[in-house]
């Protein structure tokens, strides 16, 4: 993986000399604009608001995204976007140089005139460099941003990456703000109306409450699961199918279906299981119609709170004031629970978390009185 390092850094300030003395210059109106944000789901969400603002601001210019195709499903029905360029392997675990010098000549070949870098990435400054981009506005922390025109330091009053995002269309004046997007296509809608009715067997008026137990490793803290423990997400499933009545539905990625199917084995309540079948954009379209959503520091969350859905993250080890969905405060809830005071290395989920808390939460967001539905008696 090309990766930042001190080398990296070091050069970066060097070679930002010519750049500051030659290539500053007032922002232009565009007329093709490229959003170069590779990787990862969550964090492409987390861009999604800076695309927003940028399009409403521009309405005359042309928005393409490069990222990579595991990211896709992010943008990939998004309305403002004309084309998404496959980044390939750049910025990856596998990326190489000769996946640059691809890349490179691929946007060379479209000609942007202008190319937004939410990312603090030395290697994705220079790529827009080399791809003979005339207007280029990226985040510049410690002289990653060496190639910009326009060089963006984040704010140092904000700290979650959607509003840093944003600080990259408040340097080119654009000072509106905008919340997550995601945008399902009218076939996810009709596969989860389907699936809602001969699967789920949902009957319309039970609360309908999706829970995504899943979530990926943290590469900062490689020791500890980010998960919330599956013994947790049971009882908090039964509580919910006994307070409210809710009708529960498990949702996770293939790869993560065990731990759908361990959960069904603690817990008697009737709860229903989609996991592994639904793609990124269908769990939005169920999100849509859902009551309430709970899941991990993952993709799909950020998805849901796009969605407009009520929203319940639970945080491990992360920090939620970077990475938690953005956007309807009032729909959005987090849960964390607290490591030692200064040692995160010390991570545990024993540190809180507990199902009274995030059963707390869920409350606030569902809204109802308890008790006020007869009891959940779906198969």
């Amino acid at each position: 993986m090309i990766r930042d390092n001190f080398f990296t850094v070091v050069t970066a300030n060097l070679a930002s000399f010519p750049f500051r003395l030659f290539s500053r210059r007032p922002f232009e109106s565009p007329a093709k604009v490229l959003i170069l944000k590779p990787c990862c789901l969550s964090q492409v969400m987390l861009a999604t608001p800076l695309l927003a603002v940028l399009s409403d601001a521009l309405p005359e210019a042309r928005f393409d995204w490069a990222l990579s195709e595991w990211a896709r499903p992010a943008i990939s029905g998004n309305p403002r976007i004309s084309q998404i360029i496959d980044t390939g392997q750049v910025t990856l675990a596998d990326g190489t140089w000769a996946d640059v010098g691809i890349l490179i000549e691929r946007l060379r070949q479209e000609e942007y005139d202008t190319c937004f870098v939410p990312s603090r990435s030395t290697l994705l400054s220079y790529i827009s460099w080399r791809a003979g981009i005339r207007q280029r506005i990226g985040l510049n922390v410690n002289g990653r941003g060496f190639a910009y025109t326009i060089p963006v330091k984040p704010p140092k009053e904000e700290r979650n990456e959607a509003e840093i995002y944003l600080s990259l269309a408040r340097a080119v004046g654009i000072q509106e703000k905008a919340d997550l997007e995601f945008y399902p296509a009218d076939e996810d809608r009709a596969t989860i109306t389907e699936s809602l009715l001969d699967q789920v067997g949902w009957n319309g008026i039970s609360p309908l409450v999706i829970i995504h137990p899943g979530g990926g490793k943290n590469p900062a803290y490689p020791d500890h699961d980010p998960r919330w423990p599956e013994e947790r997400f049971a009882l908090l499933c039964s509580r919910l199918v006994r307070k409210y009545g809710a009708h529960v539905v498990l949702i996770a990625s293939d790869s993560e279906k065990g731990v759908s199917k361990n959960i069904l084995g603690l817990t008697s309540a009737a709860i229903s299981n989609l996991s592994g079948t639904t793609t990124l954009g269908e769990i939005g379209a169920l999100c849509e119609v859902a009551d309430l959503y709970v899941g991990n520091d993952t993709g799909p969350t950020h998805i849901a709170a796009a969605m407009g859905c009520p929203t319940l993250a639970i945080y491990g080890p992360t920090d939620p004031a970077v990475s938690q969905p953005y956007g309807n405060s009032r729909k959005i809830r987090i849960v964390q629970a607290k490591p030692e005071a200064g040692a995160r290395s010390n991570f545990s989920w024993e540190g809180g978390a507990t199902v009274d808390e995030v059963l707390a939460a869920a409350d606030e967001l569902l809204g109802l009185p308890p008790d006020h539905l007869a009891p959940n008696t779906n198969p």
